[in-house]
């Protein structure tokens, strides 16, 4: 009975593993195509290193079929111990949320748990689009993914209204009030990583 549920245990801990690893396969193909595609259209001609991202990505292909084989073949063994585990117990096999098994539209490839019920978070890549509150995109510096942090500085804008304040008669200290408002100052997002600048959004 108790290495029946090891066994189970287990089992379900190595499907974890490799729907996670399969998932970091994945998200590498996605990446390395995308950074051929920038590349075929950046160059017409194909470089040396085009041709050893067609291999890694030829290689992900391989152990992500090979994983998938795997993957399978676990589930095969972990719904039989289940099965026979549940027959011993005279009773049915039922599933809660959290453990039910679902298969992926398309493929035989079952996940133990169910999917997550909130979106993934949006990634920036173009830089040209950085909102002015941190949000997630890729440093250009370490090649990480990170979520950015902002800070302010004072900017043409915060001094064009201090001098317009003070010429409309503003001197005695409240044309320093643009000093103390974010709005009229720049935003620049860095990374939490390297502390490089990313970018800086000017107001004016």
């Amino acid at each position: 009975m108790t290495s029946s549920h090891n066994e189970l245990k287990n089992i379900s801990t190595e499907l974890k593993h490799l729907s996670l690893k399969r998932q970091q396969l994945q998200e590498r193909k996605k990446i390395l195509s995308i950074f051929e595609e920038l590349r075929n259209r950046a160059e017409f001609g194909q470089t040396d290193e085009v041709a050893s991202n067609k291999y890694e990505i030829q290689n992900i292909d391989d152990k992500l079929k090979e994983l998938s084989e795997k993957k399978s073949e676990l589930q095969k063994s972990y719904d039989k111990l289940l099965k026979a585990k549940d027959m011993r117990n005279g009773k049915g096999v039922t599933f809660t949320y959290s453990q039910k098994i679902e298969p992926i539209a398309g493929s035989n490839i079952f996940y133990v748990e169910a999917p997550p019920t909130i979106a993934a978070p949006a990634v920036i890549l173009d830089l040209e689009d950085l909102p002015p509150c941190p949000c997630r995109t890729q440093c250009p510096e370490c090649r990480q993914f990170i979520m950015t942090e902002t800070f302010t500085s004072v900017s043409s804008l915060t001094w064009l209204v201090c001098f317009l304040t003070a010429l409309i008669g503003c001197v005695a200290g409240c044309c320093l009030i643009p000093f103390c408002i974010e709005n009229f100052k720049s935003i620049t997002h860095r990374c939490p990583k390297c502390r490089t600048s990313i970018k800086t959004i000017k107001k004016l």
